[in-house]
């Protein structure tokens, strides 16, 4: 018996049976109204909005029980990476992603010559998140921003932040607070960011004068070229691949997203970084797990590390690494 497949098999049980019972609300409606005046007070003293139109407008919301039950079982987190990666790994994803390319070429240079990051990734994280725009999410941003910021006291804090950055986002670009929707974590436009993110790594790219992350896709480009830049991602630096390790090696792989070895000591544990070399100062060893049950072992760069920037996971970084390969391949088939 593979013991870790029935412990995935029973959490996953486990996880049905809580859906299935009754909601219970993890904050009184007493503590939500004490936080909910103290935030409008914050954002009237921080940011000049009236302290009485923010607490009207959140009081009049309800929360909405599915976004915390989603929040409580993300995919990383339940789903072994040989299925994970069979969502994107399909011949439809990987077709359209070059369709993209194809149809924003020009765009994609120009964002690879002013950030250095190259177009295969920009292309595969658009195609991850919104399967290049076509899934943008049908939550009100204001209503999940509100839910998790009020009734999911595990990340309120940061929830929090983020509904506070979304009233100064939709301010300055002339937004209807109820208007915008996302995911149900409140991320917005083609590429999925946070209001925070759209506020300081988004960019005018086409230079109309907005800041258009919904239906613009130049913007889009530019805003995800300047976060990966941002976020210190090296041009024609080392992403990933596949490594064989002996036995002694093993004690090498770790779960931490930031890469813990330095080439160094890689190089001293007798592991090969010699495709890393000018390309990467650290390097990690990620285990992902197989359909056999087996481990497929894969050495990762700073690069990698700076794809989990945009979702703090391997597996996610993994699979946007992998798509990107497979459309820039079937881009060179052509």
């Amino acid at each position: 018996m593979n013991f870790k497949k029935t412990l995935l098999g029973l959490l996953l049980i486990l996880n049905f049976s809580i859906n299935a019972t009754e909601y219970k609300q993890l904050v009184s409606d007493a503590e939500v109204t004490k936080n909910i005046k103290a935030f409008a007070k914050q954002l009237a003293e921080e940011h000049q909005f009236k302290q009485q139109d923010v607490i009207q407008i959140l009081s009049n919301l309800k929360h909405d029980k599915s976004i915390i039950q989603k929040m409580t079982r993300p995919a990383e987190s339940v789903m072994p990476w040989f299925k994970y990666r069979n969502i994107w790994m399909k011949d439809k994803r990987i077709n359209q992603g070059v369709d993209f390319w194809e149809r924003h070429n020009e765009t994609l240079k120009k964002a690879e010559e002013k950030y250095g990051v190259d177009p295969a990734i920009i292309v595969a994280i658009i195609g991850v998140e919104t399967y290049y725009g076509k899934i943008q999410g049908t939550y009100p941003v204001l209503e999940a921003l509100h839910t998790l910021g009020f009734y999911y006291p595990k990340r309120a804090t940061f929830f929090r932040n983020e509904l506070a950055e979304y009233f100064q986002l939709a301010r300055s670009q002339e937004w209807q607070l109820d208007q915008i929707k996302g995911s149900y974590a409140g991320a917005m436009g083609m590429g999925q960011f946070i209001s925070s993110s759209y506020r300081y790594y988004a960019v005018d790219f086409n230079q109309d004068g907005k800041i258009n992350l919904f239906s613009d896709p130049v913007d889009m480009i530019g805003s995800v070229a300047n976060y990966f830049k941002r976020h210190h991602w090296r041009k024609g630096g080392f992403v990933a691949q596949p490594i064989e390790l002996n036995k002694a090696q093993h004690k090498l792989i770790q779960s931490d997203l930031k890469p813990s070895k330095t080439l160094a000591q890689m190089q001293a544990a007798k592991v090969d970084v010699s495709n890393l070399k000018q390309k990467s100062d650290s390097a990690a060893i990620y285990a992902f797990e197989q359909a056999d049950g087996q481990f497929e072992h894969w050495l990762a760069g700073d690069n990698f590390y700076t794809i989990t920037r945009y979702n703090h996971s391997s597996m996610y970084a993994m699979a946007v690494f992998q798509l990107s390969e497979a459309i820039k391949n079937k881009m060179s088939e052509k």
